[in-house]
Formats: structure tokens, sequence, C-alpha cells
């Protein structure tokens, strides 16, 4: 493991390498994203049709820490010289029942904080919502920026910040290391504290992208939202295939890059 503070400069690297990884494995970050957004499709199905209040929002939990290692496992393939398959790198997380079990824990406590975050965050922003004044069945504009629901805003935001650091690199940290759930959400918090810096860049270089493309491809007529529906995706694609550098640049340092 890498105990040294990463530069800021670090997230530039993390993105060149999942670009690389998308290069070279296009049909496997790809297919993994498909199988993804089909899974949290289903997922929601119970929900939708049951009219169970949040039902949707713990089973596609359950999908999203197999779906982490599954984009991780792409480029950890790649480094060991071995072409991945979606439905290969999706599969590591249920080969070992142990591990399965663990995963889909993680989800469901993920899960049930990101409900538990969402009571807070309305209870929080309530009053300030109060006070919005609606003419015409449409909200005034003055009064929603005089009544900010910013104590719900700051709160909802460290909370949610924080579930992701604890949840980050769990997934991996339990089905590579063998750690215990307990210990595999301590390390991932500290080390997300720890390369928050690059965190930042990456995230300011992916929404750069994000908004960039997105404006030029809408201002391109009647295919506009068509390509801003797929370079969603692309982007998408592109965040989740940076979890395995930003791993290897951490607990595996001595792991040649993706060329």
């Amino acid at each position: 493991m890498n105990n040294n503070r990463l530069p800021m400069s670090t997230g530039m690297e993390w993105l060149r390498q999942s670009c690389r990884i998308m290069a070279k494995a296009p049909l496997a970050i790809f297919g993994v994203l498909g199988i993804y957004i089909l899974l949290l499709f289903i997922a929601n199905i119970p929900g939708e049709y049951l009219k169970i209040p949040y039902a949707g929002i713990l089973i596609s939990s359950i999908v999203t820490p197999f779906s982490a290692l599954a984009f991780a496992g792409c480029g950890r393939e790649l480094t060991q010289g071995r072409i991945p398959t979606a439905i290969g790198c999706y599969a590591e997380g249920f080969k070992n029942p142990a591990v399965r079990n663990k995963l889909i824990l993680l989800g469901l406590i993920y899960g049930l904080c990101v409900i538990v975050i969402n009571f807070i965050v309305q209870a929080l922003s309530a009053p300030a919502i109060e006070q919005w004044k609606a003419v015409n069945g449409v909200y005034d504009t003055a009064s929603i920026l005089s009544h900010l629901p910013w104590a719900g805003l700051i709160v909802g935001s460290v909370l949610y910040v924080t579930l992701l650091g604890v949840t980050c690199f769990s997934p991996m940290l339990i089905a590579w290391r063998g750690m215990p759930m307990a210990k595999a959400f301590f390390f991932s918090l500290i080390v997300c504290f720890r390369i928050l810096g690059p965190i930042v860049t990456l995230g300011l270089l992916l929404f750069i992208m994000a908004t960039g493309g997105a404006v030029v491809c809408s201002s391109l007529g009647g295919f506009g939202e068509m390509l801003v529906i797929i370079w969603a995706l692309f982007i998408t694609a592109l965040s989740y295939g940076s979890l395995y550098p930003m791993w290897r640049s951490v607990f595996e340092p001595d792991t040649r890059p993706i060329s």
C-alpha cells in the first residue's frame, strides 16, 4: 500500500488510465455499464409496481458493489495480461459465497444510509421550503433564493460524501484483500481522505468534459438530444473506469500502469 500522499495531478493520470482501459477493452467497459443499467432498471420494477417505498433504492444498492467491482476488474484484468469480458468481471463478485454475501450486505447498508440521509435532508430543509411562495402553481424564484435550505444542503452533502468515501474502495478490499466489512469501510474512508486532492481534480475534469460535451452536442440540432445521452453514457463509463487506476495507485503501486 502506498502511504505517501498523492499530488493533485494524479487525478489527470487516473483519467488517462481510464481512457486507456476504455480503448483496450471497450466491449468489457460498456458491457459492464449496460448490465449495470439493466440491473438498475430491473431493481426498480418491484418498487414501481408494488408501490413499496424505498424498495427501489434498497434493491438497486445491492447491485452497486458488484458493479463497482466489475468496473475495477476490467482494469485489473488488463494489467494481468488478460482480455476482460463483462460477464467475467461481474462473475468475480459471485464466485466466493463469503465475498458475495458481504457485497450484498454492503449494498443494503449503503441503501439504508442513503434513505436515512434523505430523511435528514428533508427534515432540515422543510422549514426553508415552507417559506417558498407559489404564484399560479409556480414557485416564485425570489422566495426560493431568499429561503434556500442551506442546512439540508450542507449536512446532506457532508453525509453523502462521507458515505461515498466509506464505500468507494470497500468492494475491492473485501473481494481482493479479504478484509472484514468494518475494516474495509475504515480503510476506504481513510484512503479517500488521503487522496482527496486527486479525487477533486478527477471530479473537476469529468465535470468539465461532461458539461462541455453536453453543450456541444445539444447545439447540433435534431440529433442533439441523442448525442447528449450517448455522451452521458461515455462520461459515466469513463468515471467508473477510473476506479482501478485509483485503486492501483494506492493499493498496488508496484503494478505497471496500463500502456
